[in-house]
């Protein structure tokens, strides 16, 4: 019997020859596990071939040639009747098809199982084609405005139908839903000179038809949005150690009196003040002040003092540079916050559940802050976030050009690190409807992302205007997507 002949290495081949010939052993190793895997594909498609066996108009055709009703076929039967009325695929396609629906594996099937196996199937391709679809864009569209710096922020009015978008010298710029210019103008406040104004945030508080707006001047002003779209001065916060920076929302769908206003400032404090009449004043206005003043003047100190009764005040530390963004998730009963510092670049300020305190006709949930606030380190910090109800997911804009999951349950490591850009992301975004997420980054690259396969689909880039330092001004550039 002779000898399977094996590779040798003479002596005088010396180190380079053995390692030419070590890359060449890996080299055939690597041609059999790259054959397997290319039986492993096939495998993969026959599969997905067995998994759309049948359609829907398949189930009709089932249904009237008498399998219906309380009718149950074994396997069979079953095969024998498929390859009849449906000759599309082997003995062993159905064999395949019948033990997929016989999940119990009771030997039988009826056509409520096989109709029901057959509609999830279809369904869950719909969905996975639908998540992995290159999104279809339409052209963008560059707003004509007033603004004469950078836009700090633009939203929709829902109860009005009407966007608005406000830039850093206190120009308001509001718009139909063609996003065609329908209004503008200034706002001011009597701390400052008009040269002097600057807008750090805003926000639109739905539950009243009321904007607050922060400035560098230290207070917060809201207004009225009257129905004609204009603002009213209607109370003006007072008395802060540190700029607010950045502002959130937050009323209770379910009962709009209970409302929570709050901000971060360029200490890395985070601020909140309970509302519980949000719908009839948000703060009760002072025995001293007669009914001929045009708003309420409040001092922040006597928020926190109890001075008021539908109002109240909680401050913690959470972070060592900036706030940059701060946002209460009712369904998580905490504050979540970012900065750029990588020590503290996620905080998470959690509220104890105490009770409630009824009211008329409506009850308050009576809030605590815990002792402890839950930090998260990442290299860089953190430039913004977005929380996802529906997901469970907390996704950050890293200063490092990685955008993180977050679960925020279990923080000691990310769910998913998504990797592409190659600068500072500035901005992300869940798309709920789609299963997406939006990022975009300090060099204008939009990317578009899949949460479950957590893979970029889209990139888009050399589509935004740039104004000095490559820094976008004056302009707001909008994209909707094509259903």
């Amino acid at each position: 019997m002779s000898e399977k002949p094996r590779l040798s290495v003479p002596l005088s081949t010396g180190l380079k020859g053995v390692a030419a010939i070590s890359k060449f052993k890996g080299l055939i190793n690597h041609s059999t596990s790259l054959s397997s895997l290319s039986n492993l594909d096939e495998v993969k498609d026959e599969r997905i071939a067995i998994q759309n066996l049948l359609r829907i108009e398949d189930l009709e055709t089932l249904r009237l040639e008498g399998f219906a009703g309380n009718q149950v076929l074994n396997k069979e039967q079953f095969i024998e009747f498929l390859r009849e009325k449906i000759p599309r695929g082997s003995v062993k396609d159905y064999d395949e098809l019948f033990e997929s629906v016989d999940v119990t594996k009771e030997g039988y099937i009826s056509w409520d199982k096989l109709a029901e196996y057959t509609m999830l199937k279809l369904a869950d391709n719909d969905d996975r084609q639908k998540a992995t679809s290159i999104p279809n864009w339409k052209g963008g569209k560059s707003l004509i405005n007033a603004h004469r710096d950078s836009i700090k922020r633009i939203l929709h009015m829902d109860s009005f139908g009407r966007y608005v978008s406000m830039s850093k010298e206190g120009t308001v710029c509001i718009y139909n839903d063609e996003l065609q210019l329908y209004k503008t103008f200034k706002t001011t406040t009597e701390s400052c000179k008009l040269r002097d104004l600057w807008v750090t945030d805003f926000v639109f508080m739905p539950n009243n038809n009321k904007i607050a707006i922060s400035y560098t001047s230290k207070e917060i002003i809201i207004y009225d949005m009257t129905s004609k779209l204009e603002l009213n001065l209607s109370y003006r916060i007072v008395g802060m150690i540190s700029t607010p920076y950045c502002l959130d929302y937050w009323s209770d769908t379910e009962n709009p009196n209970d409302a929570i206003l709050s901000w971060g400032d360029v200490q890395g404090n985070v601020h909140a003040i309970f509302f519980n009449s949000a719908l009839i004043a948000l703060i009760e206005r002072p025995a001293q002040q007669t009914n001929d003043t045009e708003y309420t003047k409040v001092r922040l100190e006597d928020i926190a003092n109890g001075n008021y009764k539908n109002a109240s005040y909680l401050t913690y530390n959470a972070h060592t540079e900036w706030t940059r963004k701060v946002k209460y998730a009712d369904q998580l009963e905490c504050f979540i916050s970012c900065s750029t510092s990588t020590g503290r670049a996620l905080a998470f300020g959690w509220m104890e559940k105490a009770g409630s305190t009824v009211r008329n006709n409506y009850s308050i949930r009576n809030r605590k802050l815990r002792e402890q606030i839950s930090t998260v380190s990442i290299d860089q910090g953190v430039n913004s976030f977005d929380y996802s109800q529906h997901f469970k997911l907390i996704a950050t804009a890293g200063a490092n050009n990685e955008v993180r999951l977050w679960n925020p349950f279990v923080l000691s490591k990310p769910n998913g690190i998504l990797r592409g850009h190659m600068r500072s992301v500035l901005f992300v975004q869940f798309i709920h409807s789609r299963a997406q997420i939006l990022s975009f980054s300090k060099d204008k690259i939009l990317r578009i992302w899949d949460v479950q396969l957590q893979i970029c689909l889209q990139r888009i880039s050399n589509v935004f205007p740039r104004g000095p330092e490559g820094k976008i001004k004056r302009k707001r550039v909008l994209f909707n997507y094509l259903e």
